[in-house]
């Protein structure tokens, strides 16, 4: 590949960019920065290196540090940014080594003032073929003497997160759960209406459509949801199985009344609408206005109601009085369990992060609570695997609130098992009268 592949790698840049910069999520940046190329060949092989640079980032910044006479954190951001894309292309790509090297160098000369453009050439070539030549006698750790290190640079994770799963599931399921948080996703969708018939359309269209693991769910590898008709028609919705489990766990049926708080941005919220159905009532709560828009929004371009409040989950902003058949938390968290898309995250957070988010997730839990009606059901969920988020705010619950609530499903949904994100659910039940 020669310097015609400049395009793929600036758009690539772009998105990482957007992420580090504007501390934008890559399932957003990286779509919006190759679109601008007009070729497919060009915008997948974009795509490519983008996601795996934020995926792969803490083994590259490793790998650049064996080569670099400076700490890589005293490069300037836009350099740091050129690194990790060429090193991507040398140790995880078929990319002839002079193209990974020529385009860096390339791109390296553009994001800088020009008095400094022939130095930062300089500098990343001179890196970057360091690299080429040291990359099959790098000091990779010994897995049996250093196991944590060996398994997060082999899985592209942090310590503390390999840590953190080795404790509950051993080296072998963890090994699993991250190397499947490595693997792309492939689009799943809801559907609104007749899952059979959407199934054949996506045929019909040339797509390697399935039906997926629940009644509503559609798995379309390949597929590109922002040009599918069923999806800009509301007849179906981009979601994971793992979102559709939690709305299923909650039990809403048909006529119920159900809050959903921290509802941005509402895909949840719809798919609980669509549950209850014309009989029943979804009252979402969300904090930030632009989330609330975006509940509004889901549930117009999917045709079902529901009441939208910009407001604290800990206050939620309706009448006192007001109880709910099923209440949802879906509580903000460390998100770990969306790196198949989002593999930034993982970078993004630190051990501290978990532990103080427990802290929120436990005063939401109480608020949610007090909204259960008598038989009612409360379910909490959060896109993470950490013990400090999922078991152990469970347990919490469980003391502090079992003389009023009986305890339900358990279930943490993982990508190796589950082939989708990371999601802890839990549900209890509200007794009828709290025990003495």
């Amino acid at each position: 590949m020669s310097d015609a592949g400049l395009p793929a790698r600036r758009a690539a840049l772009a998105a990482l960019t957007a992420v580090d910069e504007d501390d934008a999520y890559a399932n957003l940046a990286v779509p919006a920065a190759v679109d601008r190329l007009d070729a497919a060949r060009d915008r997948a092989f974009a795509s490519h290196l983008a996601y795996d640079t934020l995926r792969w980032e803490g083994t590259l910044d490793w790998a650049l540090q064996q080569v670099l006479t400076r700490p890589l954190d005293a490069v300037e951001p836009a350099l740091r940014r050129i690194l990790r894309l060429g090193a991507l292309q040398l140790l995880r790509t078929s990319v002839p080594s002079r193209a990974a090297v020529s385009t860096s160098v390339a791109l390296a000369r553009e994001v800088v003032p020009r008095n400094r453009a022939k130095g930062a050439g300089g500098f990343v070539n001179g890196v970057l073929r360091n690299l080429d030549r040291r990359r099959d006698t790098l000091p990779w750790p010994d897995a049996d003497a250093e196991p944590v290190t060996a398994l997060a640079l082999t899985t592209a994770h942090p310590e503390w997160v390999v840590s953190d799963l080795l404790h509950r599931y051993g080296l072998e399921r963890t090994r699993a759960i991250l190397e499947a948080d490595d693997a792309p996703p492939g689009v799943t969708l809801r559907a609104t209406g007749d899952r059979d018939a959407l199934v054949a359309e996506l045929r019909d269209a040339g797509l390697d459509a399935r039906p997926g693991s629940l009644p509503e769910s559609v798995r379309v590898p390949g597929a590109d949801p922002r040009r599918l008709d069923a999806v800009r028609d509301g007849r179906a919705a981009v979601q994971d199985e793992a979102s559709m489990q939690v709305a299923r766990a909650t039990g809403a049926g048909p006529g119920e009344r159900v809050l959903d708080l921290c509802a941005g941005p509402g895909g949840k919220s719809a798919h609980l609408a669509a549950l209850v159905g014309p009989a029943g009532r979804v009252v979402a709560v969300e904090l930030h206005p632009h989330r609330a828009k975006l509940v509004e929004q889901a549930a117009a371009r999917l045709g079902v109601d529901v009441d939208v409040h910009v407001g604290d989950a800990t206050r939620p902003p309706l009448p006192a009085q007001e109880r709910y058949d099923r209440v949802l938390l879906d509580a903000p968290c460390s998100g770990l369990g969306t790196g198949r898309r989002r593999p930034e995250v993982r970078w993004r957070r630190r051990p501290a992060d978990a532990t103080e988010l427990a802290g929120v997730q436990r005063r939401l839990l109480d608020a949610a609570a007090e909204r259960v009606a008598a038989g009612g059901t409360l379910t909490y969920a959060v896109c993470t695997w950490t013990a400090a988020e999922t078991e152990q705010v469970a347990a919490w619950f469980d003391d502090a609130h079992g003389s009023g609530f009986e305890p339900g499903e358990r279930r943490q949904l993982l990508p190796d098992a589950d082939d989708t994100d990371g999601m802890y659910v839990a549900t209890w039940r509200r007794r009828d009268q709290p025990d003495p």
